[in-house]
């Protein structure tokens, strides 16, 4: 199983709520050529069958009991599903027929960000200011986004879970604290994102 990862670009995207994470996995899905697990995505559709809801906002949340229920059954969590997707799903390919490299996110516990690493995996988080996300988040206006800017910190403060370092809870704060790269997202210009983040991973 290990052996299947030699030589393969692992990145973890972790981060805030609306600060871009979606933006850079598109980014090295469709112009780098990685292979992209979405952990929000499985979770929300399995939260939907179970609870009807896809709430989130910490450990207590629909999303943060399943996402707990998976670091408890896995060693990784969310991160060791997307690393059993590339193995069961490309791993058996030959050099040739594979991806670039595997992206999963987003990675929301530090047993998650861990095991990513056991792997040779870099940990991306993605921050912004916070009226900055709340406005991206207004726009978007997915289902399960606060609408209001009180309610939207309410949540946040239930996803950060400062102090948390239980490997197998919700726990942004520690997570971003394990951060091998970091990039900041405060502009508008998602062109310039795309530069920006494609010079800091240096990928051509």
């Amino acid at each position: 199983y290990r052996d299947s990862f030699k030589n393969v670009a692992i990145y973890g995207v972790a981060g805030t709520n609306g600060s871009g994470k979606d933006l850079l996995m598109d980014l090295l899905v469709e112009y780098h050529g990685f292979l992209l697990f979405n952990t929000s995505d499985s979770l929300r559709q399995v939260s939907q069958a179970v609870f009807q809801s896809i709430d989130r906002g910490g450990n207590d949340s629909p999303l943060g009991r399943l996402g707990n229920a998976f670091r408890v059954a896995y060693p990784g969590g969310m991160v060791e599903l997307g690393l059993l997707d590339w193995w069961t799903r490309v791993g058996v390919l030959p050099e040739g027929l594979r991806p670039r490299g595997l992206v999963i996110g987003s990675i929301r516990g530090t047993g998650e960000a861990a095991r990513l690493k056991e792997f040779g995996g870099k940990l991306i988080v993605v921050d912004a200011d916070p009226q900055v996300r709340f406005e991206r988040l207004r726009v978007r206006g997915r289902a399960d986004d606060s609408p209001t800017f009180e309610q939207f910190a309410a949540k946040e403060a239930g996803d950060m879970a400062v102090g948390e370092t239980d490997p197998t809870k919700f726990g942004m704060a520690a997570v971003i604290g394990m951060a091998d790269i970091r990039i900041e997202n405060n502009g508008n210009d998602i062109e310039a994102f795309k530069i920006q983040a494609t010079k800091t991973l240096g990928l051509v």
